[in-house]
């Protein structure tokens, strides 16, 4: 029991209990349950390898739990769950790859390096678990305690909480546990693929010369935009050359989509606004007479739930506090607007007290199935401890009902912005009321505790408040009148060139989107866009769809097909316009080339029409040189610089943005002085940096021919 006390005191996972119930762990809703019949298909494919839908989703629960276990919660936000399906994705394809290579070349993880990897305890996994000691750092002892603790529990005679907790904490170490081992096989192949790189003396010495040697060059420049555009022709076998040299850049894994979309967010109309307004100022004349306030706040679907426990300032909305100093008493204010929040509201101070922030405490819970006899227990435990108040005897009692008297600290922190009523609110309101050193015994419902308090800390102002509060909204009137205008445009707009034709005069924003991958879990980033993703994946090029519904049921979604990007090579058509650029100039340096044949001095090189001329001060070959004549990066310079004597005049060089001519004024050394030993290992360390983790993954998931058709499923 003391590890558990201690996992749970000091772990990232820890919960602080409110009256006699531990809370459990639930694993959340997070991820969606697939659909009837959809078990036996396959989510993606890996190295021939298909992945099935179910045990992806398993992944995701797992992954889930683990999460929630941590922060202590039961459920993720639909922006969270996204990003856990897309890390569990990453991880799967990763561990994949790399663990088939891994086995090609005998590479496995020993339960010593796994232990090694525990006893330093500097992984961030480990960082971050539950089992952390007293300055917050992880504590193996604390691990290798509960596991022994663990394998000796016996079900039986632990209370059910205690041995849900268990088995949870289990599987939690169990996830780790598991990725810890991934984590350590992956090092170990990235650091063999990245050891392999090695250097030379030679490459050492070419590699300090060129940082280091450098040279002053005069240069004499033709720019590209000195030639008129009209003077050169560029044909479509121009540019699918220029294609066909650069082709591996523009090479896609997955199939994307062009779509243009229109979304539309429903908003509040004025006669909305109006009716909501009313109908808070009947909640507000309601605030002032009534009895059960908690029943008054739920039936008026306020956002700030109603506690029976004091709270601070920092748990009320901040136009609350800011209207604090205009109540009186406990008169009600409002109804107002809050423009920050786009709220109507009203709220009503029942009380006002000096309460601590924090409390200390320890405590015994006596429950039975015999109600009478759990009394009887409860009332002699209290006299026993009132009657000999010593330390000891208060943890002796305890520990003779197996249950701890280690002191625990409640802040309200722990619980404010909750709706705290019922046995935890009378719990939460004796703990606060009670003084340093004060003992109650306190008879609930759910059983019976003894009290004591050891210490209390930082006295602040609380308030027992009722607030209403009511975002604007909008009417069935108007989420219709919306829908219907953008019905009456979808149906006299079916294809692509209506669609983006009409759109503006109609009213909608058409928004484009060029590159739209089937790994998105939104469009627009608008939550809630699934089902429209995946039309835009089954579509053909140019089609409509219907309306989609998403968001927070206030978004209405309309999406066309513009382009349908194929896995492979990407058209040449799609990059015409950049390499037109290219083209062109390639024509305007051969008109220029023509004219320089018999230019043989820097001073006919001057004499070119229009030329522009200047000084380089500093040209090293480890890195381009920038022409701001041009302006350009030329990195063709450099190359040509180091090949030159003192007084050289090279051949016309074609550039970037203009064809160069070159003279050397004078040459010279840097300060620095060669080490091979320490210029091979800055060698090997750049191509480490080149070969790195990333570097590998995205060469593997190339060849693995990765397939990803989550989107059909999540």
């Amino acid at each position: 029991m003391a590890t558990l006390q201690s996992i749970r005191k000091h772990g990232a996972a820890l919960v602080i209990v409110i009256g006699i119930a531990l809370f459990a762990f639930i694993a959340g809703d997070a991820a969606k349950v697939l659909q009837p019949g959809q078990n036996s298909q396959n989510v993606g494919q890996i190295n021939g390898k298909k992945i099935e839908a179910q045990y992806f989703q398993q992944l995701v629960e797992e992954y889930t739990q683990a999460i929630n276990f941590i922060r202590g919660a039961n459920s993720l936000t639909e922006a969270e769950s996204a990003q856990v399906k897309d890390e569990v994705w990453n991880t799967l394809v990763t561990n994949t790859l790399i663990g088939e290579e891994a086995a090609k070349l005998g590479l496995t993880v020993t339960t010593a390096e796994l232990q090694a990897l525990i006893n330093e305890g500097t992984d961030p996994m480990l960082a971050q678990s539950a089992f952390r000691n007293e300055a917050g750092q992880f504590d193996g002892d604390i691990l290798m305690k509960f596991l022994a603790e663990y394998a000796n529990m016996d079900p039986e005679v632990m209370p059910a909480e205690y041995v849900e907790y268990y088995n949870q904490l289990y599987s939690y170490w169990k996830f780790i546990e598991s990725n810890l081992v991934s984590s350590l096989l992956i090092q170990k192949y990235e650091a063999l693929v990245v050891g392999a790189q090695f250097s030379n003396p030679v490459a050492a010495e070419y590699s300090f010369n060129a940082r280091n040697n450098h040279a002053e060059v005069a240069y004499a420049v033709v720019p590209y935009n000195s030639v008129a555009d009209s003077l050169v022709k560029v044909s479509s076998s121009d540019i699918k050359k220029i294609y066909d040299a650069k082709k591996e850049l523009y090479k896609q894994p997955a199939e994307t989509r062009a779509i243009r979309y229109i979304d539309v967010t429903v908003t509040p109309s004025q006669a909305d606004r109006d009716e909501l307004l009313k109908e808070v100022g009947e909640y507000a004349e309601q605030l002032a007479t009534a009895e059960d306030f908690g029943a008054l706040v739920r039936l008026a679907n306020s956002t700030v739930a109603y506690s029976e426990v004091p709270v601070t300032s920092a748990a009320l909305p901040e136009d609350v506090v800011a209207n604090l100093s205009s109540v009186k008493g406990d008169a009600v204010y409002g109804p107002y607007y809050n423009q920050a929040d786009d709220t109507y509201n009203a709220f009503r101070i029942l009380a006002k007290a000096q309460y601590p922030d924090s409390v200390q405490f320890r405590q015994i819970q006596v429950a039975d199935a015999d109600a009478a006899r759990a009394k009887t227990l409860a009332d002699s435990i209290y006299t026993a401890i009132k009657a000999v108040k010593k330390n000891a005897n208060f943890a002796e009692i305890a520990e003779k009902y197996g249950q701890s008297a280690d002191p625990q600290w409640i802040a309200t922190s722990n619980f404010e912005g909750a709706a705290v009523n019922g046995d935890n609110a009378t719990y939460l309101n004796t703990l606060f009321g009670m003084k340093k050193g004060e003992l109650k015994q306190l008879d609930i419902a759910g059983g019976h505790l003894i009290i004591e308090v050891l210490d209390t800390k930082n006295p602040v102002e609380k308030y027992t408040a009722a607030v209403i509060k009511r975002p604007a909204y909008f009417s069935n009137e108007t989420y219709t009148a919306a829908y219907n205008q953008l019905s009456a445009f979808v149906a006299s707009n079916q294809t692509l060139e209506k669609f983006e034709a009409n759109a503006e005069e109609a009213g909608f924003r058409l928004y484009p989107v060029a590159e739209l991958s089937n790994a998105a879990h939104t469009i627009g980033g608008v939550q809630g866009t699934r089902e429209a993703l995946r039309w835009a994946f089954n579509a053909e090029k140019g089609e409509v769809s219907h309306i989609f519904e998403a968001g927070a049921n206030d978004h209405l979604m309309v999406v066309a097909v513009a382009d349908i990007h194929k896995a492979g090579y990407r058209p040449v058509a799609q990059f015409a316009d950049m390499f037109r650029i290219q083209a062109v100039n390639d024509k305007k340096a051969d008109k220029i080339l023509a004219k320089a044949k018999k230019v043989g001095t820097m001073e006919e090189a001057l004499a070119l029409e229009g030329v522009k001329a200047d000084t380089l001060r500093r040209v090293t070959f480890g890195s381009a040189a920038y022409v701001g004549k041009v302006p350009a990066s030329e990195p063709i310079i450099s190359g040509a610089a180091a090949g030159l004597e003192e007084g050289e005049f090279s051949a016309p060089i074609k550039g970037n943005g203009g064809v160069y001519f070159l003279q050397v004024v004078k040459k010279g050394n840097g300060v620095a002085q060669f080490n091979a030993a320490s210029e091979q290992q800055t060698l090997e360390a750049a191509a480490a940096r080149n070969i790195n983790g990333g570097a590998i993954l995205n060469e593997l998931y190339r060849k693995g021919e990765v397939k990803d058709n989550r989107y059909l499923f999540f």
